[in-house]
């Protein structure tokens, strides 16, 4: 697979490959991820906002360890989530989480950990990268006509993790700018346009590591659509999905011209590779599954919240509305977009029927609870999450929701308990971090606050940060011998890291 990028840069690392008939950039442009962080593992002590990476070692250590892997994988999460790149939204995290392991239970390699996670961006682009991390853009999934395509991409992205196509030789790297390396990083994980980011930067940047070597072969792109498709037909979904989604990008790159979509620059999609795919598709044996019901409300959910019209943005949905499209649907949209337009009232009167013909659907009864929120009537979203609870404990989306209502009707203990509850039997996510050093706060627990609010701004790449917040809860008088001990380790800890990101 290759990449966009200047002949300097390609000329660089790409060495004994040759680039033509765009070849397979996907797997090109993750590697060139992982070159990145190995850049930004080594930028000067002074560097604002370093991230942390493991030592690499010397040329005798060719390969990348499962443990290294993971370590580049959870620093990019870290700059994702301090350039407030990644979709926060319960709903929209919970789904693209289960769907992802929906995948990965009836991959070859069930396991390896993975993370799966929303990019907030509106370009067509899903990527993987070292660790099991698989990203996956608002623009993609808005493009996806149904589950079975949003699923097939999935696959592919899992299918190049679980046969390793990221194995590579990797040697250190010279000292360089921290802003360049970011900068390139951004550029080609995420598409963006970095204005900062020139030929010459990417040339310089790159060629300070001349001897780092990557191979890859037009096989790894072959074997993960092989490998995808037998994955989305042992997990119940159709696998002409993925030959579909390749149909039609083909197709739309007609209408761009040279402006290709980013899905298109990494992801060359050629008759040839739809042909294998479809008769690939065609020799597996699979039982559709019946789900896929969340599918189409999470689109709508991301199409309300990137709206920046909302009210021409609810007329344009009423005008385009027609007798044979899916009612629901139809019906959830406009609830959450007269939500989001401070219209609690019809946004009640919309998704009220859709309440009494599914009174146990999770995001008809989260929205329903905002929408209560939104109106005054707190106790009565209250009850409204507790009841979905008792029908699926230690529901992410639903705890998360739940505790920002309790937070939001001072319920603060309640909220405490419920953020504790779930801490230990699941885990620390970014939200339930935050959520719970105001909840501790507000109870009175100052030095159990900082401990969490270090946790939290360390997943969002600020050590600094974290280590002054930790100063901060050590100092705290009374803390008794367990939170103390606590405290001291996760200071430890990312003491040691700030050394690394010197």
């Amino acid at each position: 697979m290759s990449i966009s990028e200047p002949d300097a840069a390609r000329h660089s690392l790409l060495i004994g490959t040759a680039i033509s008939n765009q070849l397979e950039s996907y797997l090109t442009r993750t590697i060139l991820v992982v070159v990145l962080l190995g850049l930004l593992s080594i930028v000067p002590a002074h560097a604002a906002g370093a991230i942390a990476l493991p030592d690499m070692g010397d040329s005798s250590s060719t390969e990348l360890g499962p443990e290294d892997e993971v370590r580049l994988g959870e620093n990019l999460m870290r700059w994702l989530r301090r350039n407030d790149l990644i979709e926060t939204d319960p709903l929209i995290q919970s789904y693209i989480h289960s769907l992802g392991y929906q995948l990965v239970a009836n991959s070859d390699n069930s396991s390896q950990s993975f993370t799966f996670f929303v990019v907030k961006d509106p370009s067509i682009n899903a990527f993987a990268a070292p660790g099991g991390f698989v990203g996956m853009h608002t623009g993609l999934i808005l493009t996806t006509e149904n589950e079975h395509e949003l699923a097939a991409v999935l696959a592919h992205e899992v299918a190049h993790i679980t046969q390793k196509h990221m194995a590579r030789t990797y040697e250190s790297a010279k000292k360089q700018q921290l802003t360049t390396a970011v900068a390139l990083l951004a550029a080609i994980l995420i598409g963006q346009n970095v204005e900062q980011l020139t030929e010459a930067a990417i040339a310089t940047s790159v060629a300070a590591n001349a001897q780092l070597q990557i191979n890859f072969t037009r096989a790894n792109e072959q074997e993960a659509d092989y490998i995808g498709i037998s994955t989305l037909a042992d997990a119940g979904f159709d696998p002409q999905g993925m030959p579909s989604f390749f149909e039609r990008m083909q197709k739309a790159s007609k209408l761009y011209g040279t402006a290709l979509p980013e899905f298109l620059s990494t992801h060359p999609v050629t008759v040839n590779r739809i042909a294998e795919s479809r008769s690939r598709a065609r020799t597996m044996n699979t039982k559709l599954q019946k789900g896929g019901t969340q599918y189409a409300f999470i689109k709508a959910r991301i199409q309300v919240q990137k709206a920046t019209d909302i009210r021409q943005f609810i007329a344009d949905t009423m005008r385009a509305h027609k007798p044979g499209d899916n009612k629901a649907v139809y019906q959830y949209t406009l609830a959450s977009a007269y939500l989001k337009a401070a219209q609690a009232k019809k946004a009640m009167n919309a998704l009220t029927p859709l309440i009494k013909a599914n009174p146990e659907n999770i995001i008809y009864r989260i929205t329903e609870a905002e929408i209560q929120q939104s109106l005054g009537q707190g106790k009565n979203a209250n009850n409204n999450f507790k009841s979905l609870l008792n029908l699926y404990p230690y529901s992410y989306p639903i705890t998360i929701h739940y505790a920002r209502n309790l937070l939001q009707n001072g319920q603060h203990q309640q909220a405490y308990a419920l953020l504790q509850d779930y801490r230990r039997n699941r885990d620390n996510s970014t939200l339930v971090l935050d959520l719970l050093s105001k909840a501790a706060s507000n109870t009175g627990r100052k030095a159990e606050a900082y401990l969490y609010l270090a946790e939290h701004e360390f997943l969002d790449g600020d050590t600094r940060t974290a280590i002054s917040h930790l100063k901060t809860a050590a100092s705290i008088k009374n803390n008794d011998y367990y939170l103390s001990s606590q405290i001291d380790a996760k200071l430890k800890e990312y003491k040691q890291i700030a050394l690394l990101e010197k």
